[in-house]
């Protein structure tokens, strides 16, 4: 009888102490989630994966969380689309969720209290005064480039110049993404292009040979 009190004693010691040091693993990480940029949205549902504590945004769209390094932090708000950050040194985090018009998620938002039917309103025509393309209605940014950009045809992973018909030429074109070079563009969600333009005449110089093809450049929000 003594033996078995021993062992459960000892369990609940272990079991006690891992928790401690789950829980002194934990960090604090705060942030504010917004829409249209500067929007706060209220009433967010802020979730940590590896911590498995979830929270909520305030009216001025502020969170505070316990999470681990490395966590996965989920946020989600009704009529706009989730985001899924992983959670790196930095302490506090500014997310802006995107929103597609329609009739549906402008009474999924509002209904939620994320935020006010006139708000939003106002954000729209100010977001349409602004000129911004909204492309989240493309899944990726192969089929935004696809539907959006003449003269250039995808081919798997790759964007070749429809132009250049010579066999002893590559056609694939050059990626700037952010004024940046990079050789892989598949990461981009669709929804984060605040900007897409191809060039294909003088501009080009401006890169050298490696522009000869033709420039795809993306610009993020």
């Amino acid at each position: 009888m003594i033996k078995k009190i021993f062992v459960l004693l000892t369990g609940l010691i272990i079991t006690a102490g891992l928790a401690a040091q789950r829980f002194q693993d934990l960090r604090t990480v705060t942030g504010v989630i917004t829409a249209f940029k500067t929007v706060p949205l209220n009433k967010v549902r802020i979730s940590a994966v590896k911590s498995g504590e979830s929270v909520y945004t305030n009216s001025a769209g502020i969170f505070s969380i316990k999470c681990t390094d490395k966590d996965l932090i989920v946020i989600s708000a009704a009529g706009f689309r989730e985001r899924k950050i992983k959670v790196g040194i930095q302490k506090k985090y500014k997310v802006d969720l995107s929103y597609t018009d329609n009739e549906t998620n402008f009474n999924e938002a509002t209904a939620h209290g994320h935020i006010s039917p006139d708000l939003l309103r106002q954000s729209i025509i100010t977001k349409a005064s602004r000129n911004e393309k909204d492309y989240s209605r493309y899944q990726t940014i192969y089929e935004l480039i696809s539907s959006e950009i003449y003269n250039v045809r995808v081919k798997g992973s790759s964007v070749v110049n429809t132009k250049v018909r010579s066999f002893d030429s590559n056609p694939q074109v050059l990626y700037v993404v952010d004024n940046v070079i990079v050789s892989d563009i598949s990461y981009i969600n669709p929804e984060y292009v605040k900007a897409i333009e191809f060039i294909d005449d003088v501009g080009t110089t401006l890169y050298g040979s490696k522009g000869a093809n033709g420039v795809l450049k993306i610009t993020l929000k």
